[in-house]
């Protein structure tokens, strides 16, 4: 899959478990988008990976809104964070230094 089509989906899974249940849903009893983050849960791992990547500001809310896990979700985050560069031959000067 493209980087741009990763991107799309990484964001409509932000906005599927991020939202608010419709009107009509609420009236049914179905306010909490439940279901919606259940199903999300079983690919909880690739939202995972995306941390490491430009899509990492998408993947941090879902995971806030879908692992349940919540020291793996403190702990994975902060070994990852700062691994992905946008211009990696800007970030490998700057690792070498003047």
């Amino acid at each position: 899959m493209s980087a741009d089509a990763r991107d799309a989906v990484v964001e409509l899974l932000r906005h599927m478990v991020t939202g608010e249940s419709d009107e009509e849903e609420v009236a049914l009893g179905n306010a909490d988008l439940g279901e919606c983050r259940a199903a999300a849960r079983n690919g909880v791992w690739l939202v995972h990976r995306e941390l490491g990547t430009r899509r990492r500001e998408s993947a941090e809310a879902v995971l806030e809104q879908i692992d349940n896990d919540k020291p793996r979700l403190a702990a994975y985050p902060a070994g990852v964070r700062g691994t992905w560069c946008a211009d990696p031959a800007a970030c490998r000067l700057k690792r070498q230094g003047p």
